[in-house]
């Protein structure tokens, strides 16, 4: 058993927070929250004086091949920024998959992406991106929950990231059937766009996804350009697409939502979508501010993620729910529609309920996925409300545990050797990357 012991503050919830309490663990859950728990019969005791216990934070979509991007394409749209960044590089992750078989650069940068969202106190995540199963490996000898939602197109994308919808349905099958609930990986289904899928492929990945009961993600209604070109193709805006083809009729995660009607975020609220804010991300391509105070209100299911690092440039997720809840108090003219409650609670409970993850509260019986944070932090101190400061002026973990695992403590990883592991995938990145100047997608910006 492992006992935190005498936690300055403990967040049980976005509504309560106890102070000098302890957290008592048993194998993967949370056994007991009280004061003067025993230490006897633990194997590990955590002093916690000092520190801030919280639910790990989900990170609920990002795309991790983008780790080796960062800090590229300031000044493009979101159109332009996918033909000019990522297409090229994309284009070379695809060739050593599907003609070389080496998927060795997945592995790479899905451990790069995993250890940086560990320090920033994320404890699980979806990562929406190609087929490689190394990805997986990877998280799984962090110790990091993450899901892998393959992403799938048929149209609209060159041809060199094309694959015959056969074939990538078969291939898909088979890393579901591989992957799908072992150790602390998922699989998930995930149609790139509607405008990047034909009606009859979204069709056969729904029927996909409820062959094996996994969950879907899509990106919707991310930018001005997609409503123009939704409503030209089909007279109709994105999400409202979707219900006339009768692919609202499973729960989905709609990711970014940034330009929703009245009717979209009422079908929203009656389909069971789940809105996932990306708030850095729109804010870095200018695709506008999502509506989530109003999302919130008429009590439709809320996440929020980072997306990927080419378009944020971190995988920081303290600092999306500070800018996410300001933007929302920008955007609404309005302080006090939305804050660090409603935003912490996306981060928690919200990642947690869209994963179908037992977790983001502490409390008995739920999964010990928490975080500590450092309370003498120049960054933190002085602490006069907890929640409000996590969401404000967080920065990074000083201790993770997923399963009933500590994973990082004392900002050490114990499961993988970071520095060595960090310099392996950032000189094969900088090597395929350069790679990208000689790819036929590669253009000048």
């Amino acid at each position: 058993m492992l006992l935190i012991k005498d936690a300055s503050y403990v967040i049980v919830s976005a509504d309560q927070v106890l102070r000098n309490t302890d957290v008592l663990i048993d194998g993967s859950r949370i056994f007991q929250v009280g004061q003067n728990l025993p230490e006897a019969g633990c194997e590990t005791v955590i002093d916690a004086r000092g520190k801030l216990l919280s639910p790990g934070f989900v990170n609920a979509h990002t795309h991790l091949y983008q780790n080796m991007l960062k800090g590229m394409g300031d000044s493009l749209r979101l159109k332009e920024w996918c033909e000019q960044v990522t297409f090229p590089f994309s284009n070379v992750i695809h060739r050593y998959e599907r003609q070389l078989g080496d998927e060795t650069l997945g592995y790479a940068y899905g451990l790069l992406g995993a250890v940086e969202m560990l320090r920033g106190g994320v404890t699980a995540f979806i990562n929406m991106d190609n087929n490689m199963t190394t990805q997986l490996e990877a998280w799984e000898d962090v110790g990091i929950r993450g899901a892998l939602a393959i992403q799938s197109v048929n149209r609209w994308v060159p041809k060199e990231l094309m694959i015959p919808d056969g074939k990538r349905l078969e291939k898909l099958e088979e890393t579901i059937s591989a992957w799908h609930g072992r150790g602390l990986q998922d699989v998930y289904i995930a149609p790139s766009t509607p405008f990047t899928c034909t009606p009859e492929f979204m069709k056969k990945l729904q029927a996909l996804a409820r062959k094996y009961g996994v969950k879907i993600q899509t990106h919707v209604s991310e930018t001005e350009w997609e409503i123009q070109q939704s409503l030209e193709e089909t007279g109709m805006t994105p999400l409202r697409y979707l219900e006339s083809i009768g692919f609202l009729d499973d729960p989905i995660i709609a990711v970014h939502c940034v330009h929703l009607t009245s009717e979209e975020m009422e079908l929203c609220r009656r389909r069971k979508v789940t809105v996932c804010y990306n708030p850095k991300s729109n804010a870095k391509l200018g695709s506008g501010i999502a509506p989530i105070a109003e999302l919130r209100e008429m009590g439709v299911d809320l996440c929020i993620a980072t997306d990927g690092a080419a378009s944020n440039d971190l995988l920081n997720i303290f600092e999306d729910m500070r800018l996410g809840a300001m933007l929302q108090k920008l955007r609404y003219n309005d302080p006090a529609r939305f804050g660090e409650k409603e935003v912490f609670r996306m981060v928690t409970e919200g990642g947690a309920k869209a994963m179908g993850l037992d977790a983001g509260r502490i409390e008995a019986g739920k999964l010990a996925d928490l975080i500590l944070i450092d309370c003498a932090s120049a960054f933190i101190a002085p602490v006069h409300d907890p929640i409000s400061t996590l969401v404000y002026c967080g920065k990074c973990a000083d201790t993770v545990i997923i399963n009933g695992r500590i994973v990082m403590e004392g900002g050490v990883i114990q499961t993988v050797p970071e520095a060595e592991k960090v310099r392996e995938a950032v000189r094969l990145g900088e090597k395929r990357f350069a790679e990208t100047a000689g790819s036929p997608l590669a253009s000048e910006f």
